[in-house]
């Protein structure tokens, strides 16, 4: 086999795997039902890594903040103060989670319990794969940490911000079509209260079909808020507030 085709067979299969475990561990891992969180509390010695994740995931970035909107972290100093208070009562895990601005980006348990998954396919790969294609397949599989650490922050900024704070080479990805298509999948994923749309490695959600098409109505909030719009949706009408 060509050095070509194991650099390709190496790629795909690096990110249909990524992106399958990225929507699988978003959906029961960092956004999980209640009664999945009520079962790990039961033996916290044996699930605190998930627990953990959990918090920081879905009680943090979804729930303490961005409560205004997909654009605004903290209404005011004052709820950003509280929020730090409170998580420096709960010791390390409170102040990674300050670290990883307000769980913004991958860090601490968070990045191993992401990681962690994808580790069991290293060996794989390497085992059935020629070095080039092992090499291919690594650069996909470490697609979810990558995103999760240096795309996901500015998924919460508006699109025209991005493009000027952001790293150049970040930059353009952000305005690819792929990248403008993860601004709208976890815009989504938010407004919706994180039941669905779970990947930045786009794929698996659509075949497992956990997603959520747009609405109207989104698409005059994505105006409003400055998120990229589909290049075929209608001119939105007067922004509303949701």
């Amino acid at each position: 086999m060509s050095d070509f085709i194991q650099v390709l067979l190496g790629l795909a299969l690096g990110y249909v795997i990524s992106s399958y475990i990225e929507s699988f561990m978003h959906e029961y891992v960092s956004d999980a039902r209640p009664k999945a969180v009520r079962f790990w509390s039961r033996v916290p010695w044996l699930f605190r890594p998930l627990i953990n994740t959990h918090y920081s995931h879905h009680t943090i970035h979804h729930v303490r903040t961005f409560r205004n909107d997909h654009v605004t972290q903290f209404r005011s100093e004052e709820e950003k103060q509280k929020l730090t208070e409170e998580l420096l009562q709960r010791g390390k895990h409170g102040r990674t989670i300050i670290q990883g601005a307000y769980a913004t980006k991958l860090h601490g348990e968070g990045a191993f319990v992401f990681v962690s998954p994808l580790v069991i396919f290293f060996p794989v790969f390497y085992f059935t794969l020629e070095p080039i294609g092992f090499l291919a397949g690594c650069v996909t599989l470490l697609l979810p940490p990558f995103m999760s650490h240096f795309v996901h922050p500015y998924l919460h900024r508006p699109f025209e911000e991005g493009q000027r704070t952001a790293p150049r080479w970040l930059a353009w990805l952000l305005r690819t079509r792929y990248g403008r298509a993860i601004y709208r999948n976890h815009f989504l994923h938010h407004r919706y209260g994180g039941v669905s749309n779970f990947n930045l490695v786009l794929g698996a959600d659509y075949v497992r079909r956990r997603t959520r098409a747009l609405t109207a109505k989104d698409l005059e909030v994505m105006a409003r808020i400055g998120m990229p719009l589909p290049d075929d949706a209608p001119a939105p009408a007067e922004a509303v507030r949701g």
